[in-house]
């Protein structure tokens, strides 16, 4: 489960933190949800699914433990924690998920074929949510980013001319840039609080204009 907070934009705002470690490919849905009521004092009203997983291989080369560690982190997981902590939100009749995704969920790219899968069935996981429980309170979104700076995706590597030449250059990303994690974060903050009373079942491109090009 992840965690909100643990840089220093969240201790200066005021959030208590509070991290449960689990390995996501095994774990128990319904006791992580225990495991986080019971350090919270209440089942979790937001749930923001993050947690991905990738492999560079070509399709011909891949086996099936590669294949079930993308779908098992990147959707089965997201799918069965939503499920658990979706119990209680429809209990209390009031409840938002984020499903990160990406724009590799509406487009294929060589080397990425559990990884595109993945995310393409996110996509469809979080309509298909949306669309049983949004009646009853509890709405789902996703947010699909498209390169952003991380440990996934560092300066280095968006120093190389696979992306200084063929997505900047080129024009294939609008902006010219990678998306930093905040501007990611801002979207789905804003979906998963209470000022969100409308939207629902949408995958929402965070990605620079890459959604037009890619």
């Amino acid at each position: 489960m992840t965690v909100v907070g643990v840089d220093s934009a969240g201790t200066a705002s005021g959030i208590e933190d509070h991290l449960i470690t689990a390995d996501l490919v095994t774990a128990h849905m319904d006791k992580l949800v225990a495991d986080a009521e019971a350090v919270c004092g209440k089942a979790p009203d937001v749930l923001v699914n993050c947690a991905g997983v990738s492999v560079d291989t070509p399709a011909e080369d891949l086996r099936r433990p590669e294949i079930e560690r993308v779908l098992a982190v990147n959707l089965v997981a997201p799918i069965e924690l939503s499920i658990a902590v979706g119990r209680h939100m429809l209990e209390r009749g009031y409840g938002r998920i984020v499903n990160i995704t990406s724009i590799h969920g509406r487009a294929g790219a060589i080397g990425c074929l559990p990884y595109d899968a993945s995310k393409a069935g996110l996509d469809n996981a979080t309509r298909t949510m949306a669309t049983e429980w949004s009646r009853r309170g509890v709405l789902v979104n996703a947010v699909a980013p498209g390169f952003v700076r991380t440990a996934m995706c560092t300066d280095e590597r968006l120093a190389q001319p696979w992306f200084t030449d063929g997505y900047v250059a080129s024009g294939r990303l609008p902006l010219g840039r990678a998306a930093t994690p905040d501007e990611i974060a801002r979207p789905v903050a804003w979906l998963a609080s209470r000022e969100n009373t409308y939207i629902t079942g949408q995958v929402v491109y965070a990605d620079g204009g890459l959604y037009g090009t890619f």
